[in-house]
């Protein structure tokens, strides 16, 4: 590393403790497998288990084993059998089509998905991906969601104790010739997460992903487990080539999620994994984030007083 990088470095990291303490102190020690143990236990003595056995309330997901679905986290990273009714997908699909998402996620370039080619144009620049803001006040359907029983007692089994709701979030992830900057902008190189000491995801599919429609890669039973170049290596944060990831891993933990509109699926993405760049057909992708704490750096809620519309 150059003085020059070293110094850059040691000055975004006292911008983010002075605007970020909790988040910045978080990343710096989840990344030990110590601490992510040590704050799970803490955090559970302190407020409980926090899983509720009520399932028999109204639930999207009223086949789904939550002990089956937490089980296969704990062991691969990641768990499938989810799915989402095609009413509920219908509605969502219905309020992306007739709500503004932002250009790299930038609330300053707004656009309705029907008018990319002119957005684009504006923009002079090709869109890889575009964000939905403020989901969980605009659109009814995804409000429901975050409080469906059978998610929520997923998270509680999951995390070992009272989850919390971190954040939605809802976008597009175009088919074009990207560019290296925005490829790993918007992570579409192997990489993993510190969300937290201990967290993880639900993804599910709005549209149809088949090959080259941007499907979601993960490495099953990668967490804590990162590629490492030397030995420093190991608790480095940083992006790993597809060379590193198939040299490290057999190639049947190597997973290409594909599925249909409504498919979903939990990840904790403390493993590896990454966004694929569709060649084909966009892909229209939601995510609702549990974790132990809130640092108030995973939702989508912007003032709706700076979202500006370009087209």
């Amino acid at each position: 590393m150059t003085r020059s990088i070293a110094i850059n470095k040691v000055r975004q990291l006292l911008v983010s403790l002075r605007h970020q303490p909790g988040y910045t102190l978080m990343r710096a020690f989840a990344r030990f497998s110590l601490f992510r143990w040590l704050f799970t236990y803490s955090r559970r003595m302190l407020v409980g288990e926090g899983v509720n056995p009520g399932l028999e309330v109204d639930t999207y997901f009223p086949d789904v084993d939550p002990v089956r679905v937490s089980r296969d986290l704990e062991r691969d990273g990641a768990a499938f059998g989810l799915k989402l009714p095609g009413h509920v997908v219908e509605k969502i699909l219905k309020f992306t089509g007739d709500t503004h998402c932002y250009a790299d996620r930038n609330v300053d370039k707004g656009f309705l998905v029907a008018d990319r080619v002119a957005a684009e144009k504006q923009l002079d620049k090709t869109i890889l991906v575009a964000q939905y803001f403020n989901t969980l006040s605009e659109c009814p359907e995804v409000a429901k969601l975050i409080s469906d029983p059978v998610l929520n007692q997923i998270a509680g089994l999951y995390l070992k104790s009272k989850p919390t709701f971190v954040g939605a979030n809802l976008w597009w992830t175009f088919p074009v010739d990207a560019t290296d900057e925005d490829r790993s902008r918007h992570a579409h190189v192997f990489h993993r997460d510190v969300d937290d000491f201990r967290f993880f995801k639900f993804f599910f599919y709005l549209t149809d992903v088949k090959e080259g429609d941007g499907a979601h890669v993960c490495v099953l039973g990668s967490q804590g487990k990162a590629p490492a170049k030397s030995f420093l290596d190991r608790w480095n944060i940083r992006r790993y080539s597809d060379e590193e990831v198939s040299e490290t891993y057999p190639d049947s933990s190597i997973v290409e999620i594909c599925g249909n509109a409504g498919e979903g699926f939990a990840e904790d993405t403390w493993c590896l994994h990454k966004g694929m760049t569709p060649t084909n057909s966009p892909r229209l992708l939601l995510q609702f984030q549990f974790a132990l704490f809130d640092y108030g750096v995973a939702n989508d809620i912007r003032d709706p007083e700076t979202l500006k519309a370009i087209t």
